[in-house]
């Protein structure tokens, strides 16, 4: 694993943290309206439970991603900081 070194490489990283969540948050949408199509038909209930699972596990998915891209955003700020800093 290389380290981060400069404010680009993390807002980098926090961009691919975004690209995650966006991701996972539309895995999880697809997946609880499938839910939502068998629990509408008639003896579905179990195919809705399983496919309404995997939504909430894409979304706790997706809320990992959401905090990792909200953590690498402050360290990108941090990083700008003393960047800046250096340059005075």
């Amino acid at each position: 694993m290389t380290a981060i070194t400069t404010a680009a490489g993390a807002a980098r990283k926090a961009v691919a943290w975004a690209t995650s969540a966006e991701d996972a948050d539309k895995a999880a949408r697809d997946r609880r309206q499938k839910g939502d199509e068998w629990a509408s038909r008639r003896g579905g209930a179990g195919n809705a439970a399983d496919w309404y699972e995997r939504a909430e596990s894409w979304e706790r998915t997706r809320d990992k991603a959401v905090a990792m891209a909200n953590m690498w955003v402050n360290v990108a700020g941090v990083m700008h900081l003393v960047e800046e800093g250096e340059a005075k």
